[in-house]
């Protein structure tokens, strides 16, 4: 990304442009985020190239043929306005390479890799087909790498086969060396096979590193893609056959797209036999889809696909890291709801200290997760233990690790204390100085230890350098937290470089597992994970039949993880659904709830954050709504209680946190906390302080030369640990919790407050 430059605005069509993605003669592609907080790729065209009643009609058709795509490989549109004064258009942002640039950058892509960049792009290709349109720009330049998989890009000149409006004779569009023999005669366009064609030439580049067709002039290439056979020298010799059937000069003997998605599907290696449980392989996917509510099939709705194992590892280690890296890099972008309280504190920075006074700072809205590039997310679940995928690292720029100095040894709060969730970081403050002032107490301890805390007041963009901080101090071991999920992927990496173990309490993105951290530790079940409490609530409990499923777009990858996990689980006990994805610009839930109510919903299930769940709930309550409303820990917030009113009573919350100042086992922390702040322990305070005697724990068992960064993150993977409010233990190799059926809680609404339910069930009873 290109800084922006001074000619450019700062915002347009009410998105905040963040960079320049692209250039070209006509128009300029920006990495903006939208109203939502969603980035997005927009694309504006040049004022002077918007009179030109021919361009802006191909821009038009870009726009239209965009909207009609709902493959997952494609990279989906988000808004368009083609009859703006400047025409623009906004698709999801894929922050991975393009294939041109992973090939230039690391070389050609392994056999594993090719087919499911082969099959998912004829895939792609399929629907395009069969809306009866063809790309004919099919290319490595229009194919970005993402987690998941390939997503297509840029219908700029895609357009049905059989009109001739926009295109003359003899004049060639596409792209020199990617299209086929008759596209390059410059004689009628090219059908389906056409698109084929250039395919099979995007699979010969990414085998061998090298244009099928060669390099040099256009005349040359035009010649070469006419008369001379491809350079398919080093295309793997299973997938040569695959390849030249693609690269036929006669489009009649070419594959089709389907054709070509199942020879691929089928060239792959035989995926194990799925488990007895289908929870044991349950793999909850969701591309970005058009903001907008997707009415239809379920499988369309919630854009879900199954998946064999081992999909989500599909690229070589380098491109999924460098992919991994520019998605946290994302994180730390402007959002787009920055308030100033003090504008002369405006990013000042909080003493580090949470025990002296702090000075105005500068408070920031709640910041939108960012998803892995519309990612994957691969979960384990069955016999009671979830795994996510992590990549291994190689050991380069670890530096030096630091050890502790002297009989002090220092446990980090990395937190968000002035800004929107400051009252989650007092509690797991308070809960942290507790634990540490316990252990001081004691005698004959073999050292002491102390608090340093860091405040980033909730902003991604001050996360890393609030980690600097902590990573600086030798005498700090380990760090509890950040408090949100933006914030910790943002600062993760930083963590990472030094080894210094990072114990995440209240962060649920399942994201974090899939940045192949050496040193994290996630110490609460993920927002995937919440999906099966939902489910025992909603269908053991509540005896709900048929479970309606809001998606809120606003509250991004928070969202899908817990809508489409639980659509797939409903899915795989054969129950029926009704998902509806919501725009983050809709306000109005009527619509989506009519949708819900004719399909048969009994039951509502809202994924996504406590502001707009109040407006469902307001809805809910005018039309009389008597079955069960449930959301997850994104609701749990005393603003939903202010915000919905009456409307709130009845709500069942699922969260990972519990009630110390009621649960029985926490009666003996609720009154030493009692004593020691003279206040009722808030939220995550005895969560907290759990991990804090797990690390205290885990660093007892070290010898003093021991005493490590390094050797405290084994210690910590290798510990359990049964604490007030959750057992812990963890796989040792991603450092993710093993999922037992602790630790997650039931919450109800009853007469305006949030009423604690006790533990959920994880399963639905019989």
């Amino acid at each position: 990304m290109e800084p922006l430059r001074t000619t450019d605005p700062t915002k347009l069509a009410g998105h905040r442009l963040l960079g320049r993605l692209g250039a070209g003669g006509m128009g300029v592609v920006y990495l903006a985020r939208s109203a939502g907080g969603t980035l997005v790729a927009l694309k504006v065209i040049q004022a002077e190239y918007a009179e030109d009643t021919d361009f802006r009609e191909r821009f038009r058709r870009e726009a239209d043929t965009a909207r009609r795509m709902t493959s997952p490989w494609v990279a989906s549109l988000v808004d368009a306005d083609p009859e703006a004064e400047q025409p623009w258009l906004a698709t999801a942002f894929i922050p991975g390479p393009s294939l041109g640039e992973a090939v230039a950058a690391h070389g050609p892509l392994p056999v594993r890799s090719l087919r499911v960049l082969g099959a998912r792009l004829a895939e792609a290709l399929r629907e395009l087909h069969a809306a009866g349109l063809v790309h004919r720009d099919v290319k490595p330049g229009n194919v970005l790498l993402a987690l998941d998989g390939p997503r297509l890009i840029d219908f700029g000149v895609a357009r049905d086969p059989e009109e001739t409006a926009l295109t003359s004779t003899g004049v060639v569009v596409g792209t020199p060396g990617f299209l086929p023999p008759e596209q390059a005669r410059g004689g009628r366009d090219p059908g389906p096979a056409g698109d084929v064609f250039s395919l099979g030439c995007v699979l010969a580049f990414a085998a061998t590193g090298r244009p099928p067709f060669g390099t040099g002039s256009l005349d040359a290439l035009l010649y070469r893609t006419v008369h001379d056979a491809p350079d398919v020298e080093g295309v793997p010799a299973e997938l040569a056959e695959v390849v030249g059937g693609c690269l036929d000069k006669d489009p009649e003997l070419r594959p089709t797209a389907e054709a070509l998605s199942e020879a691929l599907t089928d060239a792959t290696p035989s995926a194990p036999a799925s488990p007895p449980d289908p929870r044991e392989a349950l793999r909850a996917v969701r591309p970005q889809t058009p903001e907008d509510d997707i009415p239809g099939e379920e499988e369309r709705a919630h854009g879900e696909m199954e998946r064999a194992p081992g999909d989500e590892a599909w690229l070589p280690e380098p491109l999924v890291r460098l992919i991994a890296e520019r998605s946290a890099a994302g994180l730390a972008l402007p959002a787009v709801d920055d308030t100033e309280v003090d504008p002369a504190s405006a990013g000042t920075a909080a003493p580090t200290d949470t025990t002296a006074t702090r000075p105005p700072t500068r408070v920031v809205g709640r910041r939108r997760f960012l998803l892995l590039t519309g990612g994957a997310a691969a979960a384990t679940a069955g016999g009671g233990s979830a795994a996510w995928w992590a990549l291994s690292r190689d050991g380069k720029n670890d530096g030096p690790i630091p050890t502790a100095t002297g009989s002090v040894h220092t446990l980090g709060l990395h937190a968000d204390l002035s800004g929107d969730q400051k009252a989650v970081g007092r509690a797991q403050e308070r809960g942290l100085r507790l634990a540490v002032d316990e252990f001081n107490s004691r005698a004959n301890t073999p050292f002491t230890l102390a608090v340093k805390t860091v405040d980033d007041g909730g902003d991604p963009a001050r996360a890393p350098e609030a980690a600097k901080k902590l990573v600086a101090d030798r005498s700090v071991l380990a760090v509890i937290g950040p408090t949100t999920d933006a914030t910790a992927l943002a600062s993760l990496a930083t963590y990472d470089a030094a080894s210094l173990p990072l114990i995440a309490v209240s962060p649920g993105a399942t994201a974090l597992g899939l940045l192949g951290s050496r040193s994290f530790l996630h110490a609460r079940v993920t927002d995937t994970i919440l999906s099966f409490y939902l489910d025992a609530y909603l269908r053991g409990t509540a005896k709900s039949r048929t479970v309606g499923i809001v998606d809120d777009r606003a509250a991004d990858a928070h969202a899908w993880e817990i809508s489409s996990t639980l659509a797939k689980i409903l899915r795989d006990e054969r129950q029926p659904a009704v998902p509806k994805v919501v725009s983050a610009l809709r306000t109005d839930f009527g619509p989506t709830l009519d949708a819900l109510l004719d399909g048969g919903a009994d039951s509502v299930v809202f994924a996504g954050y406590h502001d707009r769940a109040a407006r469902l709930a307001r809805e809910l309550s005018t039309r009389d709504f008597p079955g069960a409303r449930a959301g997850a820990q994104g609701v749990l917030d005393a603003r939903f209680l202010s915000a919905a009113g009456d409307a709130a009573d009845g709500w069942v919350i699922v969260a990972p946190v519990m009630d110390a100042t009621v649960a029985p086992e926490a009666k003996a922390f609720t009154a030493a906390y009692r004593k020691r702040f003279g206040a009722e322990p808030e939220r995550y305070a005895v969560e907290t302080y759990d991990v804090a005697q797990l690390a205290v724990k885990s660093l007892g068992s070290l010898t003093a030369a021991r005493r490590t960064r390094q050797n405290l993150t084994t210690a910590l993977r290798s510990a359990t640990y049964k604490g007030i409010a959750r057992n812990f233990a963890f796989d040792k190799t991603t450092g993710t919790l093993v999922v037992d059926g602790s630790g997650v809680y039931l919450w109800k609404v009853d007469g305006g407050r949030f009423a604690y339910q006790g533990v959920a069930p994880y399963q639905v009873s019989t």
